[in-house]
């Protein structure tokens, strides 16, 4: 009748990168970042995916962002989870479409509004990191 530590049992990288994360104070994994979700979402509902991105600290935007707007640009957040050498630290705003479905936005990766497929946020909440986004 002893208490053993749980890290041993731990899954390691994402889940153990989050427990670490909330127990160090840093920001969340979607702190600072805003997501639109466009089109239908069937493989992942769109509810679960709301309730994810507030979930980790990110806010959903009613409108799609406008990649060339002088407002959007100069916003000064940067994404604390993105890797250090990536073009994606300044990326903010993400349109974000249900890749399994016919929905193909307009492809946006202008400054800080990328577009990114459902699957792509699903990896990054399991990983606990802002992945990279391929061109």
């Amino acid at each position: 009748m002893e208490l053993t530590p749980e890290e041993k049992y731990e899954i390691p990288e994402g889940p153990q990168r989050s427990r670490l994360n909330r127990e160090q104070l840093l920001p969340k994994l979607f702190d600072g970042c805003y997501f639109f979700l466009g089109g239908t979402f069937k493989h992942h509902p769109k509810d679960n995916l709301i309730k994810l991105v507030t979930a980790g600290g990110g806010q959903i935007l009613s409108r799609k962002p406008k990649p060339d707007s002088d407002v959007t640009q100069t916003i000064n957040t940067v994404a604390y989870h993105a890797r250090p050498d990536s073009d994606q630290r300044f990326c903010t705003q993400y349109i974000i479409y249900e890749d399994l479905s016919n929905y193909r936005p307009e492809r946006v990766r202008q400054g800080k509004v990328w577009m990114a497929p459902s699957s792509w946020f699903i990896d990054c909440v399991m990983s606990f990191e802002l992945l990279p986004l391929d061109n």
